[in-house]
């Protein structure tokens, strides 16, 4: 058999509702569609923006890391060129891995 709610449960709800109701100034703050439509379009050339940006950025890492592969195989083992090399390849990887880019392999 279900619980019959007794007056004073009902008041007590009613007023938690009231409490907790958006008012007309509440409403009156939340974006309008046009202002929502406004912050797409402004996402989107951000978006755009940075997805460009980070083409960018690929390819002058790889640019990067292969004339450091041509330089290590012209300069072989000579004193200290090759340990510098080694240093910024380590770096351009560190630089790849931060961005979530996969190395591209030298063509």
């Amino acid at each position: 058999m279900a619980k019959k709610t007794t007056l004073e449960e009902l008041g007590q709800m009613l007023s938690h509702v009231v409490e907790h109701m958006a008012t007309k100034e509440d409403l009156e703050k939340l974006a309008t569609k046009e202002e929502l439509n406004e912050f797409r379009a402004e996402f989107r050339e951000f978006r755009n923006y940075t997805i460009e940006e980070l083409r960018t950025i690929r390819s002058e890492l790889a640019d990067i890391r292969r004339d450091l592969e041509s330089l290590k195989e012209r300069v072989g083992d000579m004193s200290g060129y090759s340990k510098e090399i080694d240093h910024l390849l380590e770096r351009v990887r560190a630089i790849e891995q931060h961005l979530g880019i996969k190395p591209r392999v030298a063509a």
